[in-house]
């Protein structure tokens, strides 16, 4: 059960095998085997991943249930005493740029909480991970984790003042596909590329091509801006994480074009577990300061 649980909730038997230490062909047989005593196919086996069955998405949706509920007890039993201590998960991005400059503020109203800021790209699970809080971008509903409060937000190219400057261009008529772009190599699938945000906001081809040219890439978010303040060229900005960046005039938005999509940030908090007293207090601060504007 271990073994379709991961298998379902990753749509993968490869990452599974990964996430539980075994080789993919050990996942594939326990899956056949569960499959044979059931007497019932719960994967249709795709190209490079595996589609729930009808009968897989029933079982699986009872097994996911049930593990919570085992995880959240074991969570109780080993940590009873731990009332102070609060987890939170993020992605490099959001902790860099939201959070950070924000808990000091935190801190000062509740010094004795204490806090544990787990930053990572890759996705997390709370019940996997341990996590109290999650901030995750996307749509509900999670399989993991029930929302309890969501910020929207706007994605536009944006680059440093000196940098229009230098290339002499008005920022509210630039072409950006003329411009040098700063291009990003996300793990996280939310993110946007430059192709994907050109053809939602409904521009031509041209921009992703002009991106697969870019001089220079990068694999974190946080490093992309930095380039962008240095005037190295023109980033995709997300309103919510560059709001101060925006205000004090380091960097500007370019043009009219602007994304805002069906995804939101949204705090999180895993299924089946009640949060505790200094998680609460925790969760009453973010979801007042995601009401505030940036």
């Amino acid at each position: 059960m271990a073994t379709f649980e991961a298998a379902a909730r990753l749509a993968s038997f490869t990452l599974a095998a990964a996430e539980l230490g075994v080789t993919q062909a050990a996942v594939s047989r326990q899956i056949k085997v569960l499959e044979d005593d059931l007497n019932a196919p719960l994967f249709v086996r795709a190209h490079r991943k595996v589609v729930l069955t009808p009968a897989g998405k029933a079982l699986a949706s009872t097994v996911t249930q049930s593990f919570a509920q085992m995880a959240e007890m074991i969570e109780t039993i080993r940590r009873p005493n731990a009332t102070d201590a609060v987890s939170v998960g993020a992605t490099l991005a959001f902790s860099h740029f939201w959070i950070l400059p924000r808990l000091s503020e935190f801190r000062a109203l509740h010094p004795d909480i204490r806090l544990k800021l787990i930053a990572e790209d890759s996705t997390t699970d709370l019940r996997r991970d341990r996590l109290d809080v999650c901030i995750r971008y996307g749509k509900p509903p999670f399989p993991d984790a029930n929302s309890i409060a969501h910020h929207p937000d706007q994605v536009f190219a944006v680059c440093s003042p000196a940098l229009l400057q230098k290339l002499d261009i008005d920022r509210l008529h630039a072409d950006i596909t003329r411009m040098p772009l700063i291009a990003s190599d996300n793990v996280n699938p939310a993110w946007l590329t430059w192709r994907s945000w050109a053809q939602a906001v409904g521009l031509g081809p041209a921009l992703g091509k002009a991106s697969d040219r870019s001089r220079l890439r990068f694999n974190h978010y946080t490093d992309t801006i930095e380039a962008a303040l240095n005037g190295e060229g023109v980033a995709l900005g997300w309103a919510a994480l560059l709001a101060n960046h925006m205000a004090q005039g380091r960097l500007v938005k370019l043009g009219p074009h602007v994304l805002t999509g069906e995804e939101a940030y949204h705090v999180l908090v895993p299924k089946g577990r009640t949060p505790s007293p200094s998680t609460q207090i925790f969760l009453d601060w973010l979801a007042k300061s995601f009401a505030m504007k940036p």
